[in-house]
């Protein structure tokens, strides 16, 4: 590389890893977090040891379309040639998931590879929590072992200083940094990312609660449910998953819990304790709460809570 990574006066880009590798990956969510990450990397990857760098975004088809158009104008303003991707699902049960390449022209809208992992692992919930790992972590690794000819590369994910309970416990073994908590910069938290979005030409037009994914079942109740009032079409996806595919179950889980004398569910549905995307819609016509919109916080104060979205390769992947 270029420079240590134990420089003096330059912030550590990683908790934990202090080897020196020349490739980087940037894991980009579409989350205002993600793009300031992305946007400082790029300009400062060099000063680190790093000399190939390369912006990945894993398209689930279930993003909003706003998520999209700031991932396109990013890619533009910053000039960070973002490599757009999705999940090739192989229905071999002894092979791991793929990648194709796409664009944000091409890219799916309507749940494809979603519902092509459903039809190989089942519908994902607390129990089963394989969306993340299927859809956004198993492609990007594919995708990063081709482009780096199977050299080692880090990979960077955009989790802030508020988010720190969200640090992958194995993160050195998998070679996952995280630039946006460091003991020598300045932490970064929401308030500080929606002050630097305020001051640019453009920004996500989402409401915090609202996120990428736009029915996360790992979303609170009162999001989803204000989710539910404002669009309740929304859930069509998850409803429709639940119709078709409720029934279904992996021949291996099958096999598993037969042998375990389990008794076997009745019926799989995406949200916590057992709830289906009907109920959420029914429960929300009674919830007659209020939800704090946190991209509209602008002061310096770190929320010690954290969120509840799941960035890639977090611990709350499970991957």
């Amino acid at each position: 590389g270029k420079t240590n990574l134990k420089a003096p006066n330059r912030p550590l880009l990683c908790a934990g890893l202090c080897c020196i590798m020349k490739n980087l990956l940037v894991s980009f969510s579409g989350g205002e977090t993600s793009a300031f990450m992305a946007q400082w990397l790029s300009r400062t990857y060099e000063k680190y040891g790093y000399e190939n760098i390369v912006f990945v975004f894993a398209n689930t088809g279930l993003e909003s379309e706003r998520t999209l158009e700031f991932i396109e104008k990013c890619d533009k303003h910053f000039k960070l040639n973002v490599q757009w991707i999705e999940a090739e699902v192989i229905y071999e049960y002894n092979k791991g998931t793929r990648f194709y390449m796409t664009n944000f022209d091409e890219a799916s809208r309507n749940g494809e590879p979603f519902e092509a992992m459903i039809k190989k692992y089942g519908i994902p919930n607390q129990a089963n929590p394989q969306c993340t790992r299927e859809l956004k972590g198993a492609p990007i690794q594919a995708f990063g072992k081709q482009y780096f000819n199977g050299e080692r590369y880090h990979t960077a994910i955009g989790i802030r200083s508020d988010e720190i309970d969200r640090m992958n416990a194995k993160a050195k073994q998998r070679g996952f940094i995280y630039p946006l908590i460091s003991s020598k910069m300045i932490p970064v938290n929401k308030p500080m990312i929606n002050f630097y979005w305020r001051n640019m030409p453009f920004r996500l037009e989402l409401k915090g609660y609202q996120g990428n994914c736009k029915t996360c079942w790992k979303k609170a109740d009162k999001k989803l449910y204000q989710i539910a009032k404002e669009n309740p079409n929304a859930f069509d996806f998850m409803r429709r998953m639940e119709e078709k595919y409720g029934n279904f179950f992996p021949k291996q889980r099958l096999e598993k819990w037969l042998a375990q004398g389990k008794e076997i569910p009745k019926n799989i549905t995406f949200f916590r304790n057992n709830r289906s995307a009907v109920q959420i819609l029914q429960e929300a016509q009674n919830w007659n709460g209020k939800i704090k919109d946190d991209s509209d916080e602008y002061s310096y104060q770190t929320d010690l809570l954290g969120g509840d979205s799941c960035e890639v390769f977090s611990e709350c992947s499970n991957t």
